[in-house]
Protein backbone atom coordinates (compact mmCIF):
# COMPACT_ATOMS: atom_id res chain seq x y z
CA UNK A 1 0.00 0.00 0.00
CA UNK A 2 1.66 3.39 -0.89
CA UNK A 3 2.72 5.74 2.20
CA UNK A 4 0.12 8.75 3.06
CA UNK A 5 1.32 11.80 2.12
CA UNK A 6 0.11 13.58 4.92
CA UNK A 7 1.99 10.84 7.16
CA UNK A 8 5.40 11.49 5.62
CA UNK A 9 4.59 15.29 5.64
CA UNK A 10 3.95 14.52 9.43
CA UNK A 11 7.29 12.12 9.96
CA UNK A 12 9.49 14.78 8.37
CA UNK A 13 7.86 17.79 10.09
CA UNK A 14 9.05 15.92 13.70
CA UNK A 15 12.21 14.90 12.02
CA UNK A 16 13.06 18.60 11.53
CA UNK A 17 11.56 20.65 13.73
CA UNK A 18 10.72 18.16 16.62
CA UNK A 19 7.29 18.60 17.66
CA UNK A 20 5.84 16.33 19.58
CA UNK A 21 2.89 13.73 18.65
CA UNK A 22 0.64 15.71 16.85
CA UNK A 23 -3.09 14.85 14.72
CA UNK A 24 -3.15 16.59 11.67
CA UNK A 25 -6.69 16.57 9.78
CA UNK A 26 -6.65 15.59 6.51
CA UNK A 27 -8.41 18.60 4.86
CA UNK A 28 -5.15 20.77 5.49
CA UNK A 29 -3.68 17.91 3.10
CA UNK A 30 -2.98 20.64 -0.05
CA UNK A 31 -1.44 23.08 2.17
CA UNK A 32 0.41 20.44 4.06
CA UNK A 33 1.71 18.89 0.43
CA UNK A 34 2.85 22.24 -0.71
CA UNK A 35 5.22 22.79 2.36
CA UNK A 36 6.43 19.39 2.03
CA UNK A 37 7.11 19.93 -1.39
CA UNK A 38 9.02 23.41 -0.16
CA UNK A 39 10.85 21.72 2.66
CA UNK A 40 12.00 18.84 0.22
CA UNK A 41 13.73 21.52 -2.32
CA UNK A 42 15.28 23.34 0.51
CA UNK A 43 16.49 19.92 1.54
CA UNK A 44 17.58 19.39 -2.09
CA UNK A 45 19.47 22.73 -1.66
CA UNK A 46 20.97 22.17 1.38
CA UNK A 47 22.25 18.54 -0.15
CA UNK A 48 23.83 20.24 -2.97
CA UNK A 49 25.82 22.51 -0.85
CA UNK A 50 30.06 22.12 -0.39
CA UNK A 51 29.31 23.18 3.42
CA UNK A 52 28.66 20.66 5.64
CA UNK A 53 25.73 21.31 7.85
CA UNK A 54 24.63 20.09 10.77
CA UNK A 55 21.12 20.64 13.05
CA UNK A 56 22.34 19.80 16.77
CA UNK A 57 19.60 19.12 20.07
CA UNK A 58 20.65 21.02 22.77
CA UNK A 59 22.08 20.25 25.45
CA UNK A 60 22.54 16.59 24.49
CA UNK A 61 24.84 17.11 21.11
CA UNK A 62 22.51 14.86 19.45
CA UNK A 63 22.79 15.28 15.82
CA UNK A 64 19.03 15.90 14.48
CA UNK A 65 19.87 16.06 10.88
CA UNK A 66 22.70 16.79 8.19
CA UNK A 67 23.31 17.09 4.64
CA UNK A 68 24.51 15.18 2.23
CA UNK A 69 28.04 17.08 2.15
CA UNK A 70 28.57 15.95 5.82
CA UNK A 71 28.49 12.26 4.81
CA UNK A 72 30.84 12.70 1.40
CA UNK A 73 33.50 14.95 3.68
CA UNK A 74 33.81 13.51 6.71
CA UNK A 75 32.90 9.72 5.68
CA UNK A 76 30.04 8.52 7.16
CA UNK A 77 26.84 7.51 6.05
CA UNK A 78 23.76 10.14 7.04
CA UNK A 79 22.32 7.17 9.26
CA UNK A 80 26.25 6.73 11.04
CA UNK A 81 25.99 10.37 11.55
CA UNK A 82 22.73 10.70 13.17
CA UNK A 83 23.78 7.83 15.37
CA UNK A 84 26.48 9.93 16.77
CA UNK A 85 26.50 13.10 18.92
CA UNK A 86 28.79 15.57 17.72
CA UNK A 87 31.25 14.91 20.23
CA UNK A 88 32.33 12.22 18.53
CA UNK A 89 33.51 14.16 15.45
CA UNK A 90 35.40 17.16 16.83
CA UNK A 91 38.42 16.73 18.65
CA UNK A 92 38.29 16.49 22.65
CA UNK A 93 40.62 19.70 23.33
CA UNK A 94 37.94 21.99 20.97
CA UNK A 95 34.67 20.57 22.79
CA UNK A 96 35.05 22.95 25.54
CA UNK A 97 34.58 26.32 22.81
CA UNK A 98 31.50 24.80 21.69
CA UNK A 99 30.10 23.85 25.34
CA UNK A 100 30.17 27.70 25.65
CA UNK A 101 28.62 28.58 23.44
CA UNK A 102 25.65 26.37 23.34
CA UNK A 103 25.06 27.50 26.92
CA UNK A 104 24.01 30.83 25.86
CA UNK A 105 21.31 29.39 24.11
CA UNK A 106 19.29 30.11 27.57
CA UNK A 107 20.57 33.69 27.55
CA UNK A 108 18.21 36.87 26.87
CA UNK A 109 19.40 38.87 25.35
CA UNK A 110 20.44 35.85 22.95
CA UNK A 111 24.03 36.22 21.07
CA UNK A 112 22.81 33.49 17.75
CA UNK A 113 25.54 33.34 15.67
CA UNK A 114 29.18 32.63 16.30
CA UNK A 115 32.45 32.05 14.05
CA UNK A 116 35.40 29.62 14.91
CA UNK A 117 37.57 27.09 13.61
CA UNK A 118 37.91 23.47 14.28
CA UNK A 119 39.19 20.36 13.76
CA UNK A 120 36.53 17.53 12.67
CA UNK A 121 37.14 13.88 12.85
CA UNK A 122 36.85 11.71 10.11
CA UNK A 123 36.00 7.96 10.21
CA UNK A 124 39.21 7.15 9.60
CA UNK A 125 40.54 9.13 12.44
CA UNK A 126 42.52 12.28 10.07
CA UNK A 127 41.24 15.35 10.98
CA UNK A 128 40.30 17.95 8.28
CA UNK A 129 39.97 21.98 10.15
CA UNK A 130 36.56 23.59 9.07
CA UNK A 131 35.92 27.21 9.77
CA UNK A 132 32.66 27.17 11.88
CA UNK A 133 29.61 29.32 11.62
CA UNK A 134 26.78 28.16 14.45
CA UNK A 135 23.84 29.76 15.15
CA UNK A 136 21.45 28.78 17.87
CA UNK A 137 18.06 28.94 17.52
CA UNK A 138 14.53 28.08 19.10
CA UNK A 139 12.07 25.58 17.52
CA UNK A 140 8.65 25.16 19.60
CA UNK A 141 10.66 25.51 23.60
CA UNK A 142 13.34 23.46 22.12
CA UNK A 143 17.00 24.76 21.66
CA UNK A 144 19.01 23.72 18.70
CA UNK A 145 22.20 24.67 17.22
CA UNK A 146 22.75 24.78 13.42
CA UNK A 147 26.59 24.24 12.28
CA UNK A 148 27.86 25.25 9.01
CA UNK A 149 30.90 23.81 8.74
CA UNK A 150 33.58 25.28 5.70
CA UNK A 151 36.80 23.02 4.51
CA UNK A 152 39.44 25.23 4.77
CA UNK A 153 42.82 22.99 4.27
CA UNK A 154 43.81 24.86 1.14
CA UNK A 155 43.72 28.10 3.28
CA UNK A 156 45.63 26.42 6.34
CA UNK A 157 48.41 25.04 3.83
CA UNK A 158 48.32 28.64 2.13
CA UNK A 159 48.79 30.56 5.29
CA UNK A 160 51.66 27.70 6.59
CA UNK A 161 53.28 28.32 3.41
CA UNK A 162 53.73 32.08 3.85
CA UNK A 163 54.25 31.81 7.66
CA UNK A 164 57.40 29.62 6.22
CA UNK A 165 58.32 32.25 3.91
CA UNK A 166 57.78 35.12 6.22
CA UNK A 167 60.02 33.22 8.73
CA UNK A 168 62.60 32.94 6.05
CA UNK A 169 62.48 36.33 4.94
CA UNK A 170 63.19 37.39 8.71
CA UNK A 171 65.92 34.85 8.83
CA UNK A 172 67.14 36.53 6.11
CA UNK A 173 66.42 40.28 7.07
CA UNK A 174 68.16 39.65 10.47
CA UNK A 175 71.30 38.22 8.95
CA UNK A 176 71.86 41.70 6.88
CA UNK A 177 71.11 43.87 9.93
CA UNK A 178 73.45 41.63 11.80
CA UNK A 179 75.95 41.80 8.75
CA UNK A 180 75.71 45.97 8.38
CA UNK A 181 76.24 46.06 12.27
CA UNK A 182 79.41 43.50 11.71
CA UNK A 183 80.70 46.22 8.67
CA UNK A 184 79.65 48.95 10.60
CA UNK A 185 82.23 47.60 13.30
CA UNK A 186 85.01 46.92 11.12
CA UNK A 187 84.92 50.28 9.69
CA UNK A 188 84.76 51.98 12.98
CA UNK A 189 87.95 49.56 14.01
CA UNK A 190 89.41 50.07 11.21
CA UNK A 191 89.51 53.86 11.91
CA UNK A 192 90.34 53.71 15.21
CA UNK A 193 93.78 51.71 13.86
CA UNK A 194 94.41 54.79 11.53
CA UNK A 195 94.40 57.01 14.91
CA UNK A 196 97.41 55.65 15.51
CA UNK A 197 98.76 57.08 12.74
CA UNK A 198 97.56 60.40 13.66
CA UNK A 199 99.29 62.94 15.76
CA UNK A 200 97.67 66.01 15.23
CA UNK A 201 94.98 66.59 18.00
CA UNK A 202 91.95 68.11 15.57
CA UNK A 203 92.61 65.08 13.00
CA UNK A 204 92.32 63.10 16.08
CA UNK A 205 89.08 63.97 17.31
CA UNK A 206 87.32 64.25 14.00
CA UNK A 207 88.13 60.09 13.29
CA UNK A 208 86.63 60.15 16.92
CA UNK A 209 83.62 61.73 15.97
CA UNK A 210 83.21 59.60 12.65
CA UNK A 211 83.65 56.52 14.74
CA UNK A 212 80.68 57.75 17.38
CA UNK A 213 78.69 58.38 14.16
CA UNK A 214 79.03 55.16 12.61
CA UNK A 215 78.63 53.24 16.13
CA UNK A 216 75.46 54.99 16.89
CA UNK A 217 73.93 53.54 13.79
CA UNK A 218 75.73 50.54 13.99
CA UNK A 219 73.50 50.10 17.31
CA UNK A 220 70.68 50.54 15.41
CA UNK A 221 70.97 47.62 13.26
CA UNK A 222 72.46 45.41 16.73
CA UNK A 223 68.92 46.08 18.13
CA UNK A 224 66.64 45.60 14.71
CA UNK A 225 68.56 42.13 14.66
CA UNK A 226 68.11 41.38 17.94
CA UNK A 227 64.03 42.39 18.06
CA UNK A 228 61.27 40.38 17.03
CA UNK A 229 60.36 43.59 15.53
CA UNK A 230 62.65 43.97 12.32
CA UNK A 231 60.94 46.87 10.97
CA UNK A 232 60.55 49.21 14.27
CA UNK A 233 62.82 49.82 17.02
CA UNK A 234 62.72 50.57 20.37
CA UNK A 235 64.01 54.22 20.86
CA UNK A 236 64.42 54.42 24.37
CA UNK A 237 66.27 51.35 24.89
CA UNK A 238 68.53 52.61 21.79
CA UNK A 239 69.03 55.78 23.48
CA UNK A 240 70.26 54.06 26.15
CA UNK A 241 72.51 51.96 24.34
CA UNK A 242 74.36 54.88 23.16
CA UNK A 243 74.37 56.80 25.73
CA UNK A 244 76.76 54.00 27.17
CA UNK A 245 78.87 53.98 23.93
CA UNK A 246 79.39 58.05 23.94
CA UNK A 247 79.57 58.41 27.81
CA UNK A 248 82.78 55.50 27.76
CA UNK A 249 83.95 57.05 24.77
CA UNK A 250 84.78 60.69 26.63
CA UNK A 251 85.46 58.65 29.81
CA UNK A 252 89.22 60.44 29.63
CA UNK A 253 87.04 63.57 31.22
CA UNK A 254 87.75 63.51 34.75
CA UNK A 255 84.55 65.33 35.25
CA UNK A 256 81.61 64.10 37.09
CA UNK A 257 78.69 63.98 33.90
CA UNK A 258 75.59 62.69 35.28
CA UNK A 259 72.35 61.74 32.85
CA UNK A 260 68.67 62.60 32.64
CA UNK A 261 66.15 60.70 30.74
CA UNK A 262 62.58 61.06 30.30
CA UNK A 263 61.97 58.93 27.74
CA UNK A 264 58.38 57.10 26.61
CA UNK A 265 58.60 53.45 25.10
CA UNK A 266 58.35 54.76 21.54
CA UNK A 267 59.20 52.47 18.55
CA UNK A 268 60.43 53.92 14.88
CA UNK A 269 60.81 53.18 12.17
CA UNK A 270 64.86 52.89 10.77
CA UNK A 271 64.00 55.71 8.16
CA UNK A 272 63.16 57.76 11.62
CA UNK A 273 65.56 55.92 13.80
CA UNK A 274 68.71 56.44 12.11
CA UNK A 275 68.28 60.39 11.66
CA UNK A 276 67.07 60.49 15.05
CA UNK A 277 69.95 58.78 16.21
CA UNK A 278 72.53 60.95 14.41
CA UNK A 279 71.15 64.07 16.06
CA UNK A 280 71.52 62.56 19.79
CA UNK A 281 74.82 61.29 18.68
CA UNK A 282 76.15 64.88 17.54
CA UNK A 283 73.95 67.05 20.43
CA UNK A 284 75.27 64.28 23.60
CA UNK A 285 78.40 64.32 22.03
CA UNK A 286 79.06 68.34 21.60
CA UNK A 287 78.07 69.15 25.21
CA UNK A 288 80.29 66.19 26.68
CA UNK A 289 83.22 67.92 24.89
CA UNK A 290 82.16 71.78 25.14
CA UNK A 291 79.86 72.65 27.63
CA UNK A 292 81.52 71.96 31.17
CA UNK A 293 84.89 73.28 30.32
CA UNK A 294 86.12 74.22 33.56
CA UNK A 295 83.58 72.73 35.37
CA UNK A 296 84.20 69.47 37.75
CA UNK A 297 80.55 68.18 37.08
CA UNK A 298 77.15 68.83 35.34
CA UNK A 299 73.97 67.10 33.62
CA UNK A 300 72.72 65.88 30.30
CA UNK A 301 69.45 65.43 29.67
CA UNK A 302 67.60 63.43 26.94
CA UNK A 303 63.37 63.91 26.53
CA UNK A 304 60.97 61.95 24.47
CA UNK A 305 57.87 62.51 24.24
CA UNK A 306 54.85 62.08 22.13
CA UNK A 307 51.81 64.25 21.69
CA UNK A 308 49.17 65.17 19.02
CA UNK A 309 50.47 62.66 16.52
CA UNK A 310 54.19 64.54 16.52
CA UNK A 311 57.35 63.36 18.34
CA UNK A 312 59.46 65.98 20.60
CA UNK A 313 63.00 65.47 21.68
CA UNK A 314 64.87 67.90 23.87
CA UNK A 315 68.67 67.42 24.63
CA UNK A 316 69.44 70.03 27.32
CA UNK A 317 72.58 70.76 29.73
CA UNK A 318 73.22 72.70 32.69
CA UNK A 319 77.01 73.79 31.14
CA UNK A 320 78.02 76.58 30.20
CA UNK A 321 76.07 77.64 26.98
CA UNK A 322 77.13 79.60 23.93
CA UNK A 323 76.70 82.99 22.20
CA UNK A 324 73.35 82.68 20.07
CA UNK A 325 74.09 85.07 17.91
CA UNK A 326 77.63 83.21 17.04
CA UNK A 327 75.78 79.77 16.42
CA UNK A 328 74.06 81.30 13.55
CA UNK A 329 77.11 81.73 11.88
CA UNK A 330 78.91 78.95 12.66
CA UNK A 331 80.39 76.51 10.50
CA UNK A 332 80.69 73.54 12.49
CA UNK A 333 79.61 70.04 11.21
CA UNK A 334 78.17 68.63 14.00
CA UNK A 335 75.65 71.41 13.75
CA UNK A 336 75.26 71.07 10.07
CA UNK A 337 74.60 68.22 10.27
CA UNK A 338 72.40 68.43 12.94
CA UNK A 339 69.67 70.64 10.65
CA UNK A 340 70.29 68.57 7.98
CA UNK A 341 69.15 65.61 9.61
CA UNK A 342 66.06 67.51 11.59
CA UNK A 343 64.95 68.93 7.64
CA UNK A 344 65.07 65.26 6.53
CA UNK A 345 62.88 64.40 9.48
CA UNK A 346 60.87 67.40 8.08
CA UNK A 347 61.12 68.58 12.05
CA UNK A 348 61.49 71.83 13.55
CA UNK A 349 64.46 73.22 15.50
CA UNK A 350 64.45 75.51 18.26
CA UNK A 351 67.81 76.11 20.27
CA UNK A 352 67.83 78.60 23.37
CA UNK A 353 70.94 79.08 25.62
CA UNK A 354 70.05 79.80 28.82
CA UNK A 355 71.80 78.50 31.73
CA UNK A 356 72.65 75.98 29.31
CA UNK A 357 71.73 74.77 26.13
CA UNK A 358 68.95 73.22 25.03
CA UNK A 359 67.65 71.78 21.50
CA UNK A 360 64.40 71.41 20.87
CA UNK A 361 63.27 68.65 17.74
CA UNK A 362 59.76 68.63 16.75
CA UNK A 363 58.53 66.37 13.70
CA UNK A 364 56.57 63.61 12.86
CA UNK A 365 57.61 59.76 12.27
CA UNK A 366 58.71 59.60 8.48
CA UNK A 367 55.90 57.49 6.69
CA UNK A 368 58.35 54.42 4.62
CA UNK A 369 58.57 55.11 0.97
CA UNK A 370 58.87 51.75 -1.30
CA UNK A 371 61.77 51.18 -2.77
CA UNK A 372 62.87 49.70 -6.21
Amino acid sequence: MPSDPVDEWEALRRKIIGLGEQSIQKSYYPELQLQLNNLERFKTLLDQTNDVIFLIKLPSGEIADTNNSASFQLHYSSQELLENPIWNLIVPEEHDKFKDIFSRAEEMPLKRQFTLESLFIKKNGSHIPFEVNVSLVQFSDSSYSVLVARDITERKIAEDQLKSSLKEKEVLLKEIHHRVKNNLQIISSLLNLQTEQIQDPRDLEIFRESQDRIKSMAIIHEQLYQSQDLAHINFASYIQSMMVHLFNSYSAHSRIINLKTSLEQINFEIDTAIPCGLIINELVSNSLKHAFKGRDSGEISIELKNFNDKYRLVISDNGIGFDLSKLENSTSLGLKLVRSLVDQLEGDLEIKSDNGSEFIITFEELVYSNRL
